[in-house]
């Protein structure tokens, strides 16, 4: 058999013909939770009454519209359904920023056929952020999740529900979201929620303790703020290479980190005092703890939460004890430990209780030691196969067994 003739025409690479195929394949996304039985439950929880059922009308009433063909939208909904929605809100008192978006997804109801899907997602995203200021952390990712359904094109929302499912916890779901957002991305060439997704990708596989996979997904949102230009977002993977040197005890490595994302941060940036926390960290690490006192002190004037007073106290205790300074350690040690006996306190962080235990140890101050270490066992045991909770309890016990006076 004679060998076909050669083609005479030009074709493509076919690696370029393989991008030109995979870049139209974008990941579906997790919906919901396995316990999750009914759709938006979470906003019947985090609101009760009146707003709760509000709030959850106008979510499943985006989601069946959003889950529906476009050329059949138009009659979707029962001609008084859009009035007793209105009805259901004048009768309410509402946050008036909240009463003109409900009132603006209504038309969903009133107009399904014309409604414009980049308004409804938009509003979407407006209620999400309106939860999250109040802490409803569940609201606010249906909601967000709801406005990337109703955009399903676009990246920004798809990249805005993986962060916040990623800040909840819920690793798997939030991974698929992220995926889909780098997917939509790159199709849109939206480079800032490409980047974005890379560094909420880094910051979840440092959390499933995966540290070669988390340093190439910071790396490559990196090399992608620096290409467009996205400094703050640079700033956040670089941010998430300084703490990955840093747990590795690579310090040296973390500190050239460390400067860089100050740099890229600027004065301003809202995750500057988280940065600057890390660093009086590193410095303590490599016990120079005079360094790492100044900025604890700076940082105090401006941490009102419990959660990120108490961390900072007892760091700023662990940074005196190495100094010898017997009144500051003393001051920050019960402060910190004022915070965790107050009535409604969040189950006590074991890197607050182990860094108040290091404290008291180098105090020889055993009696404190004891006081976290019980505290610590009173409290939650970490979960099977986390390292790192694991070795901290294992550090924790060590320093309880120290013989104290009494």
């Amino acid at each position: 058999m004679s060998a076909l003739p050669a083609r005479n025409t030009p074709s493509r690479p076919r690696s370029r013909r393989r991008n030109a195929t995979r870049r139209w394949c974008i990941p579906p996304a997790i919906l919901r939770e396995p316990d999750e039985t009914l759709e938006g439950s979470q906003i019947l929880e985090e609101f009760r009454g009146d707003l709760g059922l509000l709030l959850w009308n106008s979510l499943r009433d985006v989601t069946l519209w959003a889950a529906t063909p476009e050329e059949r939208r138009e009659g979707l909904f029962v001609a008084q359904a859009a009035h007793k929605r209105l009805g259901s809100l004048a009768n309410s008192s509402v946050d008036p920023a909240l009463e003109v978006s409900l009132t603006t997804l209504a038309a969903v109801v009133s107009s399904p056929g014309t409604t414009s899907p980049e308004i409804v997602s938009l509003v979407c995203l407006e209620v999400s952020r309106w939860a999250q200021e109040r802490g409803a952390v569940g609201s606010a990712i249906a909601f967000a999740q709801a406005g990337a359904l109703a955009s399903p094109e676009d990246a920004g929302p798809a990249a805005l529900v993986g962060g916040l499912v990623l800040r909840w916890g819920r690793l798997a779901r939030a991974e698929t979201w992220l995926r889909r957002a780098i997917g939509l991305a790159r199709r849109g060439r939206d480079w800032a929620s490409y980047a974005q997704a890379y560094v909420d990708l880094g910051t979840l596989y440092a959390r499933r303790d995966v540290p070669g996979t988390a340093r190439r997904y910071f790396t490559q949102a990196m090399r992608a703020g620096r290409r467009h230009g996205l400094l703050a977002i640079r700033g956040s993977a670089l941010h998430g290479l300084f703490l990955l040197n840093m747990e590795a005890g690579q310090l040296d490595d973390a500190e050239r980190y460390a400067k860089a994302a100050m740099r890229a941060y600027g004065r301003g940036h809202p995750s500057l005092p988280e940065l600057l926390h890390d660093i009086a960290y590193l410095w303590i690490s490599r016990e120079s703890f005079g360094r790492a006192i100044p900025i604890l002190q700076k940082l105090l004037v401006g941490r009102t939460e419990p959660a990120e007073r108490m961390e900072t106290l007892a760091l700023m205790a662990r940074a005196a004890a190495g100094t010898g300074e017997r009144r500051l350690y003393e001051e920050a040690w019960s402060g910190a430990w004022s915070l965790l006996q107050q009535p409604g306190a969040p189950v006590a962080p074991t890197r607050t209780l182990l860094e108040l235990a290091r404290a008291g140890a180098r105090m020889r101050d055993w009696l404190r030691v004891d006081m976290a270490a019980r505290l610590h066992a009173a409290g939650t045991l970490p979960r099977p196969g986390d390292r790192r909770a694991e070795e901290a309890l294992a550090e924790m016990a060590a320093l309880a067994r120290q013989p104290y006076p009494g």
